[in-house]
This record gives C-alpha cells, structure tokens and sequence, in this order.
C-alpha cells in the first residue's frame, strides 16, 4: 500500500511538532523515519495510526483519505517500543489477541496465531508468558501480533532500542526478511543512522518536525 502524507502539520498548543510535512512512501517498501529525538517521527507514526489526529493536511492510503478515520478502520498494525505484551496470556495468546477482539473463533484464530509465529520463528515458545522471554523473543511476538490482521501498513517505533547490541544486529536481520516474506509496507522509526541504511529500502530524514531529505541509503550517505 502507498502512503501519502499532503501538507501534514501537528500541534500540541503551542508547539509544532510536524510542521507542513509532505512525502510519498512507496508499495511494499521498508522505509525507515530517520532523526534525533523529538524531531517528529513517533508523531507522525501517530497520526499515520490514527491515535492522534491532524491538525492541517490530509492523509492517504493508495488513494484513500483516511485522514480522519479511527485507528480500527485504517488497517494498520504498530509495534511499540516497549512491546506491550499482556503479561497474564501465553505466547499463542498474545498473538491470537487481536482476533479475539474481532470476535473470530478460538480454532481459528490459534491456527492463524501459530503460523505467524511460525513466520517470526518463536513456534517453540508459544505455551511461555512474556516473563519468560528474552527481549528478542518478546520483540517477535509484538511483530507476530502486529502481522496477525494481515495489516496494508506496519508501523514500527524504534523496536529494537531496549535490545543489547548482539540483539539489534539480530531483530534487523529478522525483521528485514519477515518484510520480504510478508511484502507488507512498513514505517521504521529509528534515531539510528547505521540502523536505518542497514534494514531500510529507502530513507526519510526528519529534523525539527520539517521533512528534510528522502532517498535509497547510499544515495543520502553520497550526497547528504
């Protein structure tokens, strides 16, 4: 699914966190939002996901205005920093989650549930809690949830920041090849220079809410 973001400007009172913000995010790519922190790129994952809401622009999928649809009507699925797994449900059961809010029958949904975790490779550790996984384990779980509604959109906010450095070389590589395998588009919020040209496609850099410069990684490294 492309993403189309026209003139998007966020305000919290005084304050402009996105500011007049335009860009085109292409079909089935990984594109990573690259910037300091506080220039912007969790608020537009946000608006993107329709948790807040914009205050100037328009947002699109494909040719789509979902700019003032709820979060349930968009299709999107978001991966936290912090994962947001519910402590009390095993693996299988975080992941199936989702479904059973939509109110889809516990055989189906652990069926779907246990292919996806086939898919991010913790089908050994569906019967654990999230207190008994490591930070990498967890993390592909929230991705596993996240897929679970065959999402047009995935949108992750720096996933991989709480993992040791081992860990992140790791999740990259999975990630990179879960996005591949699935051909989901995802947005990738990282203040990672060398984590961005590692996994991304291609390159959105953010400073002070203003959208600075896109474009494939070699490229921006070449000509910044």
């Amino acid at each position: 699914m492309k993403v189309t973001l026209q003139n998007i400007t966020k305000k919290f009172g005084s304050t402009i966190a996105v500011n007049d913000f335009t860009a085109t995010l292409n079909d089935g790519h990984l594109i990573c939002l690259l910037g300091p922190s506080g220039c912007g790129k969790s608020t537009i994952l946000n608006l993107l996901c329709g948790i807040i809401k914009v205050t100037q622009g328009r947002i699109f999928f494909d040719d789509k205005d979902v700019t003032d649809l709820p979060p349930d009507e968009r299709g999107i699925g978001m991966v936290f920093q912090n994962y947001a797994l519910y402590p009390h449900l095993t693996v299988l059961e975080n992941i199936a989650f989702p479904l059973e809010v939509q109110k889809i029958s516990k055989k189906i949904r652990n069926e779907k549930a246990l292919e996806i975790a086939k898919l991010v490779h913790v089908e050994n550790l569906v019967t654990r809690y999230p207190a008994e996984l490591s930070g990498g384990q967890q993390q592909r779980v929230a991705i596993a949830r996240a897929l679970i509604k065959n999402p047009k959109l995935l949108l992750m906010d720096e996933p991989l920041s709480n993992l040791d450095a081992r860990l992140r070389l790791e999740m990259r590589e999975e990630i990179r090849r879960i996005q591949k395998e699935t051909g989901v588009t995802t947005i990738f919020v990282t203040h990672d220079q060398e984590e961005a040209m590692a996994i991304s496609d291609s390159i959105l850099i953010m400073k002070d809410g203003l959208f600075v410069q896109s474009g494939l990684s070699q490229d921006l490294y070449n000509n910044p």
